[in-house]
């Protein structure tokens, strides 16, 4: 019995150890080297003080890369906009204003790449106000403990929120830099937006407005759907 507890333990090792060496993350500071695909890796960050990995962190309501270093963490929190990890996108909403009011966001959330060179970021909406998608009920496949960090190679299955688990949440796009104060415009995909987007394609459009609550018309669940098969986004 011991024998077998033991190997079950050695396989649980080495299978997390091989999880964090599928570590692949970097990060971009500004939007213009997301268009320029200045990317940077954010082992770089760390080089020479640690070796401990990037760690993609989930709790309730936000998503945070940790490094275990406090002055790269400060660049991931403060600085840079976005972090490629496990295979996704993640933007940081420090720094994002809808029609100059901040969203209820102070980490990270899940986004797109939108057509070449835009963003299309995924935030909950509640009292008013954006909210980082929650993990609570919504994680697909794999439900992660909160507070954990998750490595890369389950992150792609374990934090990444299902369609049918958008209903609370809205599109957000960013297709500018920031501006004088540091601050990036963001575009909520509104009836009239998404009107706008679909103008020539009367068949999803159609379907877009099938959905006759506004709140679930203009709901992430409703609208990623439409936007892929209109070949805007990729999952």
């Amino acid at each position: 019995m011991k024998k077998k507890m033991m190997g079950l333990l050695v396989a649980l090792v080495f299978g997390s150890l091989s999880a964090w060496a599928q570590v692949n993350a970097k990060y971009c500071l500004t939007y213009d080297d997301f268009l320029d695909n200045r990317w940077v890796p954010v082992d770089s960050l760390v080089e020479g003080r640690t070796k401990q990995l990037p760690q993609l962190k989930a709790t309730d309501d936000q998503y945070k890369i940790l490094t275990g270093d406090k002055e790269a963490d400060g660049v991931l929190k403060k600085v840079a906009l976005v972090v490629e990890y496990g295979g996704h996108l993640y933007v940081n909403c420090r720094n994002l204003r809808c029609n100059d009011i901040p969203l209820d966001v102070n980490n990270y959330t899940q986004a797109y790449r939108y057509e070449k060179n835009k963003l299309l970021v995924v935030a909950r909406y509640i009292n008013g106000g954006a909210l980082l998608a929650s993990l609570a009920g919504d994680v697909v496949s794999i439900v992660a403990p909160l507070d954990v960090a998750i490595p890369a190679g389950v992150a792609s299955t374990a934090i990444w929120l299902n369609m049918d688990k958008l209903n609370n949440h809205y599109c957000y796009l960013i297709d500018t830099e920031a501006n004088a104060k540091g601050k990036i415009p963001v575009t909520r995909l509104t009836d009239e937006v998404m009107e706008k987007i679909l103008a020539k394609d009367p068949a999803l459009l159609g379907r877009y407005k099938a959905v006759e609550k506004k709140r679930e018309r203009q709901s992430a669940s409703n609208i990623l759907p439409v936007l892929m098969e209109k070949g805007l986004i990729k999952n």
